[in-house]
């Protein structure tokens, strides 16, 4: 259902609740490592020969990391709320993902001979433990199922003949403990991104700010775009985010407030989800499609307070400028 749009339509379409209904119970044939990236990932194969990516659950959904904006190991639900926020927002831009449970004996029955050279069973928990193939993966940090079951979120992989290119984000950190990028110092920096990149990018790495601030994700480094559509860009990767429901990363929104412009339909819609609403409708989508408790109270109130945040923001860039910011 992809198009220049985005991953999908944006009214809905009768196919998500089917295909989310696929992810969650396909039966699982093959499991194997996933190669790319700096934590552990797996595969799955479906019947279908349909592949997804697997992202092991860490943590509790109560747990808060501390720590710099990018700390600790990605967030299972973060990844599945974050699907759910980008329809909200009308950003068809998320892969569909599912919460999905693998139970040991399906791990130890679809494992290949990579997976399971990384899988051992702890000598006092019988569990099953997998620490992977990755960057930071090492013997002494695995994941463990939890009464026979690993947890974690199933993330659609997109078709092969969808080509993705990675750019670097202009708004990315610097990952070195006291080196500041350029943005975080510059007041003007918008300036030289819009000398870099067409006025329709930036206002998607501002669309891209706002999805970011909200889910508490600062960590996009990198963006996709699909080049046979447009150059759309995709916010794929979003496990950095839900945290720490009681610190609002303001720096994340640095799209925003350096460049003070946003799109019209953009503003409509987060105008259209004020007052409670917000977080109203993710309820109800989470309770048809998923659990409540993918997400607790304190992070319900932070994305109402987040929200606040990027209105103030808006009206702030508003006033200080004498035409409209809207595009």
């Amino acid at each position: 259902v992809m198009n220049q749009n985005g991953l999908m339509p944006l009214h809905g379409t009768p196919y998500l609740g089917s295909t989310i209904n696929l992810l969650k119970t396909s039966k699982i044939i093959k499991t194997y490592n996933a190669f790319k990236g700096t934590q552990l990932k797996l595969i799955l194969m479906f019947e279908n020969k349909q592949e997804v990516l697997f992202k092991p659950k860490w943590y509790l959904e109560s747990d808060i990391i501390e720590g710099n904006v990018y700390a600790g190991k990605d967030r299972y639900n973060g990844e599945i709320i974050a699907f759910y926020i980008s329809l909200i927002l009308g950003f068809p831009r998320v892969p569909i993902v599912v919460k999905r449970i693998l139970d040991a004996s399906e791990l130890h029955e679809t494992a290949n001979v990579g997976l399971k050279k990384t899988m051992y069973i702890n000598s006092t928990t019988k569990e099953t433990c997998v620490y992977g193939k990755c960057y930071y993966c090492k013997h002494e940090d695995p994941v463990c199922t939890k009464s026979e079951r690993l947890e974690g979120a199933a993330i659609f992989h997109l078709p092969s003949n969808i080509k993705l290119k990675q750019h670097l984000h202009p708004w990315r950190r610097t990952y070195i403990e006291n080196k500041r990028a350029r943005w975080e110092d510059d007041n003007n920096y918008c300036d030289s991104v819009k000398s870099n990149y067409s006025s329709e990018r930036v206002l998607d790495f501002i669309d891209a700010s706002i999805f970011d601030f909200l889910i508490g994700n600062g960590d996009r480094h990198r963006y996709e775009v699909v080049e046979q559509f447009n150059n759309t860009i995709l916010l794929i990767d979003n496990g950095k985010s839900f945290g720490n429901p009681y610190k609002d990363h303001i720096d994340i929104l640095a799209p925003l407030y350096q460049c003070c412009i946003i799109r019209l339909k953009t503003w409509e819609r987060l105008k259209s989800i004020k007052g409670g609403t917000f977080t109203s409708i993710l309820q109800t989508m989470l309770d048809i499609h998923e659990t409540l408790s993918l997400l607790t109270l304190p992070h319900y109130h932070a994305l109402e307070r987040r929200l606040k945040i990027i209105y103030a923001t808006v009206v702030m860039c508003q006033r200080k400028s004498d035409k409209s910011i809207l595009k």
